[in-house]
């Protein structure tokens, strides 16, 4: 997504503003807009820092695998998130894999 406003409120924290533009400007419906704010959100994550932690490649292999709810339960294991966080993190990262899951 290379909307510099959208980008910003993601960078900013602002996910549910940017949510919300997202919806506003390409018509998409909340999971649909919410999916792609994460995937976004992820991506610029993985810029900040490129290397693949085993955490990371770990939870690839999992999602790869189809095995998200492994994933999820990994994730919290290691980063001590609640449910809803893991969640979150877990399909965004599911979504950056793209194709590749």
């Amino acid at each position: 997504m290379n909307d510099p406003d959208i980008r910003e409120l993601v960078s900013k924290g602002q996910t549910i503003a940017a949510i919300r533009r997202h919806r506003e400007r390409y018509g998409s419906n909340l999971v649909a807009a919410r999916a792609a704010i994460e995937s976004l959100r992820w991506e610029m994550t993985q810029q900040i820092a490129p290397k693949v932690s085993a955490l990371e490649a770990e939870l690839d292999q999992l999602l790869r695998s189809g095995q998200k709810l492994m994933a999820i339960k990994r994730f919290r294991e290691e980063t001590g998130t609640n449910l809803k966080d893991a969640v979150a993190a877990i399909e965004a990262r599911a979504a950056a894999l793209g194709g590749r899951v």
